[in-house]
């Protein structure tokens, strides 16, 4: 076995299909404002920053006028309306409770870093992987960094132990991508989440992974050659 100790996963679009959920309870406060509802398609290009950056994206481009009084109350009412919903649709990738099994069995330690809430990313991670010994899920947390960030991730990593070039970050977006170039590490993007193949490759990402399967290969490639 090579270097690698870690493969760090994002959430949302990578271990779990939560956009549904994340759709419902922005479409519930573009609602109660009478802003014009968001499609799956919208919500897609909207995540990936933080709840914050893509309720900010719905209403600029939904809204049709300055939202930014009532801000701090609508996002307070994300935050509720997901916590109490998050886990009406939300569903696990085929095959990544196995892969993610798999990988344990062989001695690979797994994570969770998002820029999902903390607190609903640890309880959508109990719920829908509960026989998973992850090494730590980590999500957003006041005053502190989103991923790219280089020092919030080297910050988690140094938490586990672990440095930069012992870990291989997996992803579903330009934001993972960024993240693990920030520290020089390895990453593996999939298309199967939230960004379709040709968006990520406009992002500058010359190789995506179209399923679980293919991210299993080409990990235990990396790992295990």
């Amino acid at each position: 076995m090579g270097k690698i100790k870690l493969v760090v996963f994002d959430l949302d679009g990578t271990v779990l299909d939560t956009l549904s959920d994340i759709r419902a309870s922005i479409n519930y406060v573009l609602a109660l404002y009478g802003i014009p509802q968001a499609s799956l398609d919208d919500v897609r290009r909207y995540v990936g920053h933080g709840f914050a950056n893509a309720l900010k994206a719905a209403v600029n481009e939904k809204g049709g006028k300055d939202f930014s009084a009532d801000f701090p109350s609508m996002l307070a009412k994300l935050r509720h309306h997901y916590q109490e919903n998050a886990m009406a649709e939300t569903k696990r990738y085929p095959g990544m409770e196995e892969l993610l099994n798999t990988l344990i069995q062989n001695g690979i330690r797994v994570g969770i870093l998002t820029n999902k809430d903390d607190a609903v990313a640890k309880k959508i991670i109990k719920f829908y992987y509960p026989d998973i010994d992850f090494s730590f899920v980590e999500g957003k947390k006041p005053s502190r960094a989103l991923k790219p960030d280089a020092a919030l991730t080297l910050s988690v990593l140094n938490e586990a132990g672990l440095s930069a070039d012992e870990v291989v970050i997996v992803g579903d977006s330009e934001v993972d991508y960024e993240t693990a170039k920030n520290i020089n590490a390895e990453s593996f993007i999939v298309s199967y989440g939230f960004r379709t193949d040709k968006e990520l490759k406009e992002s500058g990402i010359k190789r995506t992974i179209g399923s679980v399967g293919e991210l299993g290969n080409r990990l235990f490639e990396l790992l295990f050659a």
